[in-house]
């Protein structure tokens, strides 16, 4: 097992060399989404199945409201209206122009294949009493799971623990969640697009973490599909922004 890098698909672990991991992937980067401050841009190589194209809706709620109990209302209403998970998100994904008008207190994202009509019809219909203005917009997400086995006689917990005490994994991906198993540990990230450095920074914290070098820590999509290629430059994500207050 410590010769393998452990990864994790539909929530199972499996194996294969770590040599077939390789530090980074060789194809060219491209300019891509702002960073997770919203006013800078990062660029990737990890693209393909780890990029994805969704609807995002930026929200603003009426003074005095809870972002919490927005967010709960909404995720019950896309259920209830077979849309589907909707993800929470840091307001990073969305574009400087955006950002230029609106800085969201709530980001949600709504299910893999849904349209920004779609995503505009849902809003309208099932838009909560405590939203006082949303925008939508389409983006490009990353979804990411790094996993790795820690060396003999490091419990996965301590790996977790250790992440947690040197912060690294907190700056680099703001939002992220761990999964400890018997076999080691996976963090999965959703979120803004993010730059071979900072990827290449959680890995070696969770390679110090576990005490095995970056090259042991995969780095996997979070889900099926063929994802977006980067590497002849940053597709436009769809149409403008649309807002309503």
């Amino acid at each position: 097992m410590l010769g393998a890098v452990a990864l994790c698909g539909a929530g199972v672990w499996f194996f294969r060399p770590a040599e077939t991991v390789p530090p980074a992937p060789a194809a060219p980067a491209a300019q891509v989404a702002a960073d997770d401050a919203g006013d800078a841009r990062a660029t990737t190589s990890f693209d393909g199945p780890l990029v994805h194209r969704r609807a995002a809706v930026a929200i603003h709620p009426v003074t005095g409201a809870d972002p919490r109990h927005v967010a709960r209302e909404l995720r019950s209403a896309a259920t209830g209206a077979g849309v589907g998970a909707l993800t929470e998100s840091t307001f990073a994904v969305f574009s400087a122009e955006l950002l230029g008008y609106l800085v969201p207190e709530l980001t949600v994202v709504l299910p893999e294949g849904t349209t920004v009509v779609e995503a505009e019809a849902f809003m309208r219909d099932h838009r909560p009493a405590d939203v006082g203005f949303y925008v939508v917009e389409p983006v490009l997400v990353h979804d990411l799971t790094f996993a790795v086995v820690p060396a003999a006689g490091v419990a996965p917990a301590a790996v977790r623990d250790a992440e947690d005490r040197e912060g690294v994994l907190s700056d680099s991906l703001n939002h992220y969640e761990t999964t400890v198993q018997a076999a080691g540990l996976t963090v999965r990230y959703f979120g803004a697009i993010l730059s071979d450095g900072q990827v290449l920074a959680v890995r070696e914290a969770m390679a110090r973490a576990a005490h095995v070098t970056p090259e042991r820590v995969g780095v996997e999509a979070g889900e099926p599909g063929p994802g977006v290629d980067l590497g002849t430059g940053t597709p436009d994500p769809g149409a403008a922004p649309h807002r309503h207050g």
